[in-house]
């Protein structure tokens, strides 16, 4: 693999820029569209206060978390195809899983492709709650995603 001309300018620029966390990209990207910044908790970016309640309830019960975390896969060379950011991605006792919250109606082809995007890689448990359980319901909403990921451990 022959390095771009430019490598030089463009790792100063990557060690320059290494205060910029890898979490909430997509996010704070589609935000900004909107003359908007992403929220901010714990040092963490979030999408709205929803999520932020759903980091709390998992934080309270001590559980591995990553909460916007930028996935890729390079198959085709887009980052809008390539990209992908799950809301929570949890390891709760060695499983790996999905937690979304699903804030737009009539989006199910677009989380539908991105279920069986995180799935084709092997993280076989994504699911969905409104934004309305998470917030009004946030921890029977973590009670049933534990519940749904237990059954995955082999």
């Amino acid at each position: 693999m022959e390095p771009e001309d430019n490598w030089r300018e463009l790792v100063k620029s990557l060690i320059a820029r290494a205060k910029e966390p890898n979490q909430g990209v997509v996010t704070t990207i589609v935000r900004q569209k909107n003359d908007q910044e992403p929220l901010k908790y714990n040092e963490m970016k979030f999408g709205s206060a929803t999520e932020i309640r759903v980091a709390q309830e998992l934080e309270r019960r001590k559980i591995l978390f990553f909460p916007l975390p930028l996935a890729v896969r390079a198959e085709t060379g887009k980052n809008f195809q390539d990209h992908r950011e799950p809301d929570f991605l949890i390891c709760h006792e060695g499983v790996w899983g999905i937690l979304e919250v699903a804030f737009h109606q009539g989006r199910y082809e677009q989380d539908k492709q991105k279920d069986e995007w995180f799935k084709k890689s092997g993280i076989l448990c994504v699911e969905h709650y409104t934004a309305e359980e998470c917030f009004g319901k946030t921890a029977s909403v973590v009670n049933r995603f534990l519940s749904i990921l237990e059954q995955h451990k082999k």
